[in-house]
């Protein structure tokens, strides 16, 4: 298998695995339909399995330092499909241990990003990372793009979630076959000592050690750390994507789940394809600051509109198409310099296990807070998102050297 064909395995596990994620869209709400605060609820899942992916994520990066990608990654989408049999049973209970059985595969994005740093060089890598850090950070767009193509086919599934959940169990099984195809980028074996897995996971519920560790990797690699929080803050700017069901189906818009299915395919549709053209052609050719400072700003503006669009679909297509063809990008943009980051230091899984587990407590708040919020007013998350966007403007005004070697390059 040549590397660019491994690459695109890689890329394409992960899409899939978002897929399986997040691709019951609308369908969420049979799930929860009998529990109170039903806005909280839809969102309140993302948070449980971002609170779940704090604890895995390190110590799958680290295993999979130890003895090889190829393994975790095998293990991590058995793992994520027997989790979506969960779903098959339509009621709450099944639908919150699906969150947290899920919640604990996400380590797998970690090794993704490793398998990349493993393969690629630098121009490479901005490429490669980017799409990817665009299809994990855009989970709750992307999984419902692809399975909306699916809900939309026949006029039965958007009524019933078993028949989605069926397909995303073929999207399970097709993932493990490229699983199977994916071959080793990560040669060398130590000895796994289950005590230090062990530890490992203790001491990523403790935010404190986690914090401690990016601590460490800053007097390793300059310029990590405030990198990584410029990333925590723009995962908390596109929090709104895990609220979208939510505003979407319980807001003035009050669309079904057909019309829902039609703005993920069009919303993920033109952002995967600016996310592709942007880092196959102009990503190593930009001011990468300056652009993530526009993006940002123009953020902003779209918060502002997203939380007036009332109960017009006309105004929400069009701002959500501005947003896919531009906002979309920064989150990718902010991963693969972190990549590049993490790759002068050696692109350990272990790093990337640290930074999903991290990044996975800015998503878990963001969805948190957006649950709250979203039980007072369907617009309340855009505010706090509008608030997090000025701080990646802010943050990235005062960026280190340190760090602008890596984002001015």
């Amino acid at each position: 298998m040549t590397k660019n064909c491994q690459l695109l395995l890689i890329l394409c596990i992960a899409l899939l695995d978002v897929t399986a994620a997040n691709g019951l869209g609308a369908l969420i709400s049979d799930y929860v339909v009998d529990l109170p605060a039903k806005s909280f609820m839809l969102t309140g899942g993302v948070a449980v399995m971002l609170s779940i992916q704090l604890a895995f994520s390190p110590a799958i990066g680290n295993w999979s330092d130890k003895k090889g990608r190829r393994r975790v990654i095998l293990a991590t989408t058995l793992a994520s499909f027997l989790s979506t049999l969960l779903l098959l049973h339509v009621q709450a209970g099944t639908y919150v241990a699906n969150r947290v059985a899920k919640g604990g595969t996400n380590g797998l994005y970690a090794v993704l990003r490793s398998s990349i740093t493993d393969l690629t060089d630098k121009q490479e890598l901005v490429r490669w990372s980017g799409i990817l850090s665009f299809i994990v950070g855009s989970g709750p767009v992307v999984g419902p793009m692809v399975a909306g193509l699916f809900l939309l086919s026949t006029s039965a599934v958007r009524f019933d979630p078993v028949p989605t959940v069926l397909f995303l169990l073929a999207v399970g099984v097709l993932n493990m076959g490229l699983a199977l195809a994916f071959r080793e980028t990560n040669p060398k074996r130590e000895e796994l000592d289950p005590d230090e897995v062990k530890e490992k996971m203790v001491s990523s519920i403790k935010v404190v050690t986690l914090w401690q560790q990016l601590n460490e990797s800053e007097e390793k690699v300059p310029g990590i750390k405030p990198v990584f929080i410029l990333n925590m803050l723009g995962t908390l700017g596109i929090g709104y994507y895990t609220f979208f069901v939510a505003f979407l189906t319980q807001s003035q818009l009050l669309m079904s789940t057909r019309q829902t299915a039609v703005f993920f395919v069009y919303f993920g549709a033109l952002a995967l394809l600016a996310n592709v053209v942007f880092f196959r052609f102009l990503a190593h050719r930009v001011h990468k600051r300056k652009v993530i400072i526009g993006l940002a700003l123009l953020g902003i503006v779209l918060q502002v509109l997203y939380a007036f669009t009332g109960p017009s679909e006309i105004m929400l297509y069009v701002v959500g198409g501005i947003d896919a063809l531009t906002v979309s990008v920064m989150s990718g943009l902010i991963g693969s310099i972190l990549s590049q980051i993490t790759k002068a230091g050696g692109g350990q899984g272990e790093v990337f296990g640290n930074i999903q587990a991290l990044g996975g407590l800015a998503s878990f708040s963001t969805a948190l807070v957006n649950s709250l919020l979203s039980s007072v007013s369907p617009q309340a998350p855009f505010v706090f998102c509008a608030l997090s966007l000025a701080a990646v403007v802010f943050w990235s005004l005062r960026l280190p050297d340190t760090a602008r070697q890596y984002t001015d390059a």
